[in-house]
């Protein structure tokens, strides 16, 4: 059984929301996996509500193992972004088809909540969602992290000449994009102590943890 479940729900592998995520178990010094929601088949929530006598989802798709795989943990991190100044479309579906988990025993009551944001903009309040999630699902939150980002401007190859550029919203029309534009978890030494805070935090949590 895996003590800490990590659900990131960025489309890019390795990025900064996993680095930031895998430090986070790393400094906890206990057992962790990983899930990459993009590489899953997830539907949308049907609110059909025949999860309430179960506890289970009647859909055929992979959230029915992951749902499995929370049940199991206890602890979860889940890290998200902003998109249009809210949590973007992955992570949001993931904590939706949380809901079977929530009826008659709240099967996550009791459990650790991680929450890590990832965006140059809006982070916290993506920060704030996954925490008031894990409050919701009767979870105890060990603590909740925002790094900055990199806008798609940067990598899209129109940054410095698209009219609706967010590079040039920030430097000015006539800035070119260079190395030191891109942000860098691992150049980031407030960001990584705080990360390391709540890893070590979690890992002394997990040490006399009981199951609820």
């Amino acid at each position: 059984m895996t003590e800490i479940l990590a659900v990131s729900g960025s489309p890019i592998k390795h990025g900064t929301i996993e680095r930031t995520i895998g430090h986070i178990i790393h400094s906890s010094g206990r057992e962790g996996d990983l899930i990459r929601l993009s590489s899953l088949a997830i539907k949308p929530c049907m609110a059909c509500l025949k999860c309430v006598s179960t506890n289970r989802c009647v859909q055929q798709d992979d959230m029915n193992a992951l749902l499995e795989k929370v049940v199991n943990a206890k602890a979860l991190i889940i890290g998200g972004f902003p998109t249009f100044f809210s949590l973007n479309s992955l992570t949001k579906l993931f904590t939706e088809r949380m809901y079977p988990l929530k009826h008659n025993r709240m099967l996550t009551k009791g459990k650790l909540g991680v929450a890590v944001a990832g965006g140059f903009r809006d982070a916290g309040v993506v920060e704030q969602y996954l925490c008031s999630f894990f409050h919701w699902m009767k979870m105890d939150v060990v603590g909740s992290l925002n790094v900055n980002g990199n806008p798609p401007c940067l990598s899209c190859g129109f940054g410095e000449t698209c009219d609706y550029s967010n590079f040039t919203m920030m430097y000015g029309v006539a800035a070119q994009i260079t190395p030191d534009h891109f942000y860098c978890f691992e150049n980031d030494a407030v960001a990584q102590e705080k990360a390391s805070l709540i890893g070590e935090r979690l890992g002394e949590i997990l040490r006399g943890y009981r199951s609820p």
